[in-house]
């Protein structure tokens, strides 16, 4: 336990900070200062017993010295340790903007916003108002930081404390996610008031602005503003290429890529998601050769490579490009045994792709797990027939506390596909009375499926009048495919009925209620609606499968 190292920390705090500030001792404040750079070094290297020991056992500390300290304690996440040591402390700016980052790296974001209203008038600059916009933005509130920016901005102006090009990034990015398109061109205008466009630092700024406006739909403003960038560095052409993708412009993207004189492996990943994204599988395994081959180490291919890759591996079930793709993972280091997201995607690529041993082996091998390692191994063996297995699995993970939301999704859809409609339930009951997890409408949407899929069909329908939320497409279409499995008309003809009114452009909602129809003898409503079918020009889809 590192809290016995505390006990003693704070004792005599204020004297000996009071004697060094006031010294003019220079070996002192020498020694001081080494042993401050040496409490800096021991966090870095992860040595953070020693650290506090020397920092316990040093008879006198200057401000610089208790910040680091707080420094390498919110580095490894010790939070009521880091509390202990802040109420105690000497503080400047510089603490404050310290414990509210800590705050906002766990999530305590009321905590933050109390440290950051208790800040004496004279320690408040930009960094700290900027760590509490950051910690908004982070934990998904962005108009409460968009408040937070507009109405200090009046009276911090007065105090000259003037928004950094930080300040304006995160600002940018919180019209993003609010979509305040209007508020963000209002930003805009001030970033071109108060920062030189000449300086270095404002190109991240600018790079916001073009994913600002690529994202909420003007790429036209997006290409002016990162035409008229002077200078442009790599994440600018990153940006530019990230807007062309989104807006699903590979061939655009594709001639931007190529007249880059430089590129990093965030270039080549985003080339090689936009063709996965559109579709264009092949394209995007031959810009993932081309990146092996190019021999070049500031685009060696990372770990989000080998996850995107093996990803549209998964999806287009590529197995034979899979194993390639592990095979070049194991060779350039990236192996399943070290990297936790290369796992989970080897993981899921094997199951997608059929192969359910080698997707158990794959978990087996891992040294680290987390939540997605086991949903993805209990989705697989569910998708791939072995229900039972996969509720063992289920069990297993729940037990051993690597559980979420999804994990239930995963749960219901074996007990689904499987038969075992009383261990789901079971499950489903205990879901936020024993695991803390509040069903959501996708779980609902399982349980319905479920007993559909077994013909419980007056108890699906309960369910889905009863549950919580309004019924979507999704809920419809369970319980319809249930009523057609088990030949109930009267509660088919419902829900096609309401799934017809919730998509009047699908015609799989027309053929089944068609079909109901004419189980039911009532074959003139039946060509009524198949007639609708032709008067509205919708087609349904043709079925396909893979041969393997």
């Amino acid at each position: 336990m590192l809290f016995p190292l505390m006990q003693n920390i704070n004792r005599g705090f204020a004297r000996n900070f009071t004697i060094l500030t006031n010294s003019r001792d220079p070996s002192l404040q020498e020694t001081v200062i080494f042993q401050t750079k040496t409490i800096t070094y021991l966090g870095r290297t992860g040595q953070i017993r020693k650290a506090l020991k020397l920092f316990e056992e040093m008879p006198y500390k200057n401000q610089a010295t208790w910040n680091a300290m707080l420094t390498v304690i919110l580095q490894f996440d010790h939070l009521e340790l880091a509390r202990n040591l802040f109420v105690r402390m000497p503080r400047n700016s510089i603490s404050y903007a310290l414990m509210i980052s800590g705050l906002s790296k766990s999530g305590f974001v009321f905590e933050a916003e109390g440290v950051f209203n208790s800040m004496p008038t004279g320690d408040i600059n930009v960094i700290s108002w900027t760590a509490m916009i950051c910690c908004y933005t982070k934990s998904h509130q962005p108009v409460d930081a968009l408040k937070l920016f507009s109405s200090c901005y009046g009276d911090y102006y007065e105090l000259d404390i003037i928004p950094n090009a930080h300040t304006f990034s995160i600002v940018i990015k919180s019209c993003l996610e609010a979509y305040l398109f209007i508020t963000g061109l209002q930003v805009s205008a001030l970033i071109v008031k108060l920062l030189d466009e000449n300086n270095e630092n404002s190109v991240f700024v600018q790079n916001s602005l073009i994913d600002l406006h690529s994202k909420l739909g003007k790429l036209t403003d997006a290409e002016k503003i990162f035409y008229g960038l002077r200078p442009k560095d790599l994440s600018s052409w990153n940006v530019i290429l990230t807007a062309y993708t989104y807006h699903l412009l590979v061939d655009k993207a594709l001639k931007t890529f190529n007249s880059m004189m430089e590129k990093d492996s965030v270039s080549w990943n985003i080339m090689i998601s936009g063709f996965a994204e559109t579709g264009h599988a092949n394209k995007a395994l031959e810009m993932f050769i081309q990146l092996l081959r190019s021999q070049k180490p500031e685009s060696r291919p990372s770990r989000s490579t080998f996850t995107t890759t093996l990803t549209l591996c998964a999806t287009f079930c590529m197995l034979s490009w899979g194993r390639m793709v592990h095979g070049y993972a194991i060779k350039c280091g990236h192996h399943n045994n070290k990297n936790i997201n290369v796992g989970n995607s080897l993981i899921n690529m094997y199951a997608k792709c059929g192969m359910i041993v080698e997707s158990e082996r794959v978990l087996h091998e891992m040294l680290k797990r987390d939540i997605v390692s086991w949903n993805c191994l209990v989705l697989g063996l569910a998708e791939n027939g072995f229900c039972g297995k996969a509720l063992n699995v289920a069990v297993m993970a729940l037990e051993l506390g690597f559980f979420n939301g999804n994990t239930f999704i995963a749960v219901l859809t074996s007990c689904s596909h499987g038969g075992f409609i009383d261990e789901g339930l079971k499950i489903f009951m205990f879901m936020s009375e024993k695991y803390g997890v509040t069903p959501t409408i996708d779980h609902y949407n399982c349980v319905i499926d479920m007993l559909g899929r077994a013909g419980r069909l007056i108890e699906a329908h309960d369910i889905l009048k009863t549950m919580p939320f309004e019924a979507n497409s999704a809920a419809w279409a369970a319980l319809l495919n249930g009523c057609l499995i088990h030949e109930n008309e009267e509660i088919g003809k419902v829900a096609a009925l309401k799934l017809q009114e919730l998509e009047p452009n699908n015609a799989s909602s027309f053929v089944m209620l068609a079909n109901i129809y004419v189980r039911r003898g009532e074959m003139e409503e039946s060509k009524q609606v198949l007639s609708l079918i032709n008067n509205n020009g919708l087609k349904k889809d043709h079925g396909c499968s893979w041969v393997l």
